[in-house]
């Protein structure tokens, strides 16, 4: 569809989940015009997470901005960049206006509400219950396979859909000291449990349930479990590894370049639905995950080693940060034998 490019610009999503999903997208690319220059803009909070990538030559911060200077400005910087493509994987008209302003030649992306923006895209299937009060404006679709829809466009060869992160020598050296230090032993088994999520109360479980399966599987398997804090989850996640008797990572708060080294060490991991969970995926560590407001068909994928557990219920999936029924029953008829069930048999596998 488009003349090879020397330059391409692509501007990664701002969630970690849907970065780590959008990893494959980036070795495509890659694979695909190898002679290019390819630069990724990317929130700055997000960078680690990419470390040791050798999907790009270049991670550019893309601060989140309001408002149209701001918005031209970013823009600005863009343009001085002389891209010959831009491949725009998140879909907000913020993010297509920027390359449109930027000048751009060819703009690749998802055309719902920004048609103008882009001069190659597809348009997302509408769902249904767009006119609903609650639910998704799309039909759902694994979003490691909504990015491949979009690269279709290039006629670039398929790659695997699993994601690829990287660790250095570095960060797993330090993880290994952390654990050290806390007593934690070179070969410890490590049980992994998310408890928090950045994306609303909606999809919190129980914290004495989350303490109740670390204990658990420490008694039962000589596990060491690990509580994993992000920076407004300290109290939180303080509180219920003080219950499990375990660890945490609060002090410090582990950046996500350290974050991702733990996880690899991981034997297993409990988790809700959010970011955590992708790195696992992408480094192969077995995952029970709890989804309660949220439609797993965006994220039904690489799902050989992972068992999501949920609630058929009239009222989801809401994809509220808040219960609007006011109950959590989503999340909260998830018994703890259900989880320590699932557990078990990924660690029989």
């Amino acid at each position: 569809m488009l003349d090879s490019p020397g330059h391409i610009f692509v501007r990664a999503p701002n969630w970690v989940g849907d970065l780590v999903m959008a990893t494959p997208a980036l070795a495509r690319l890659r694979a695909g015009f190898p002679a290019a220059r390819v630069v990724v803009g990317v929130r700055p909070y997000l960078k680690p997470l990419l470390s040791g990538s050798p999907f790009f030559d270049e991670l550019l911060d893309q601060p989140k901005v309001a408002g149209l200077r701001a918005v031209r400005q970013q823009a600005s910087l863009l343009a001085a960049r002389k891209f010959d493509l831009a491949v725009v994987l998140p879909n907000s008209l913020q993010t297509g206006l920027i390359v449109r302003w930027a000048g751009i030649p060819k703009r690749l992306g998802y055309t719902q509400g920004r048609p103008f923006t882009m001069t190659h895209g597809l348009r997302a299937k509408r769902n249904r219950s767009l006119f609903s009060r609650h639910g998704p404006r799309r039909v759902p679709r694994p979003m490691p396979q909504y990015y491949a829809d979009l690269l279709d466009l290039l006629e670039l060869a398929p790659v695997a859909e699993r994601p690829q992160l990287h660790v250095s020598d570095q960060e797993d050296a330090w993880v290994a000291a952390w654990l050290r230090q806390r007593g934690v032993a070179d070969d410890a088994s490590i049980l992994l449990l998310n408890a928090g999520a950045s994306f609303g109360a909606s999809k919190l479980w129980s914290g004495e349930r989350f303490a109740a399966v670390g204990r658990y599987f420490r008694t039962q398997h000589g596990m060491v479990p690990i509580f994993l804090a992000g920076p407004a989850e300290i109290d939180l996640v303080r509180q219920i590894a003080r219950q499990a008797e375990a660890l945490d990572t609060t002090d410090p708060i582990l950046p996500l370049s350290y974050l991702k080294a733990l996880v690899r060490r991981a034997a297993m991991m409990i988790t809700t639905d959010t970011g955590p969970r992708h790195i696992a995926v992408a480094f192969g560590v077995p995952v029970v995950c709890l989804m309660g407001p949220t439609d797993p068909r965006y994220t039904n994928y690489c799902l050989d080693k992972s068992i999501v557990i949920r609630r058929e219920l009239p009222c989801a999936p809401c994809h509220m940060k808040e219960c609007p029924l006011g109950h959590h029953d989503c999340m909260q008829k998830i018994a703890i034998e259900d989880v320590v069930t699932a557990g078990e048999q990924l660690l029989r596998r």
